[in-house]
């Protein structure tokens, strides 16, 4: 990564998420056009990843996948951070942006076996382009799962100087439920793209790595909870309480795992 090109990009996401944690000592004109201003970082990350490609340091790694992540979560954030969901910005942006930090200041770790199947075939970009689209779909999943329980326990509380402030529990629920479905689709084709990668490549060994085993089992979890909603109609806190135990899996698998499994083909090595 060229780390100078990501320094207005850090500054647009350090603005954007001072402006909804601490308003009060950002200018009216500023906390007026905080989505827009995500939008301007969210170019600039787009330019600073694609600058990376061109003079090819941009390698699959720890810091690019973080970087990634963080590029999703924030698109998210411009998209939908207006009228009275710009409370997503509460958690959405200071996610985007602890995320970026640490794609700057971790040192490269290349995936293991990265070097024997890099340039063997296409699913490689695809794999990864996919399972980055599940995570961040799954932290927008989670994000609105946490302010659910919030909402929800301001409802009960009779709260409603806050309620008229915040988004809709309706809207916060199928919102909640929409971003889960997205994350898990993505990781749905991640999951195929890696197996065909696994056959491109003749590394049959994948099938039982730790890494795709765990990731097998969060998409279990996601599935269940998803069939609960469909089939029987779980909904609500359940749901809220699933998106943000899944996405804190999620971020073990990304950040935590692969150092752990530093033998297998998945993890880590400096």
């Amino acid at each position: 990564m060229q780390h100078l090109l990501y320094i207005p990009v850090l500054l647009a996401y350090v603005a954007v998420t001072v402006g909804h944690l601490v308003p009060w000592i950002v200018p009216a004109a500023v906390r007026e056009r905080l989505r827009a201003l995500g939008a301007a970082g969210v170019a600039l990350h787009v330019v600073a990843l694609g600058a990376d490609v061109a003079v090819g340091v941009l390698r699959p790694g720890l810091p690019e996948a973080v970087s990634s992540v963080s590029l999703g979560v924030m698109v998210m954030y411009a998209t939908l951070a207006t009228g009275r969901q710009k409370a997503l910005g509460l958690l959405l942006a200071p996610l985007g942006l602890v995320l970026l930090g640490l794609g700057l200041v971790v040192p490269h770790e290349e995936v293991a076996g990265l070097q024997q199947v890099q340039g063997v075939s296409a699913w490689l970009p695809i794999h990864l382009t996919l399972l980055f689209l599940g995570v961040a779909g799954f932290a927008l999943s989670g994000a609105v799962g946490a302010l659910y329980l919030y909402v929800h326990k301001a409802l009960k509380a009779k709260r409603f100087d806050v309620i008229a402030r915040l988004p809709s529990l309706d809207w916060l629920d199928q919102t909640q439920f929409r971003a889960m479905l997205f994350g898990f689709l993505a990781l749905t084709l991640g999951i195929a793209a890696g197996g065909a990668l696994a056959v491109a490549s003749f590394q049959q060994s994948w099938v039982m790595d730790p890494k795709v085993v765990y990731t097998g089992v969060v998409w279990l979890i996601y599935a269940a909870a998803l069939q609960s909603r469909l089939i029987w109609g779980r909904r609500g806190r359940f749901t809220a309480w699933v998106s943000i135990s899944g996405f804190a899996l999620m971020v073990f698998s990304l950040l935590g795992l692969n150092f752990i499994l530093s033998s297998s083909w998945h993890g880590y090595v400096g």
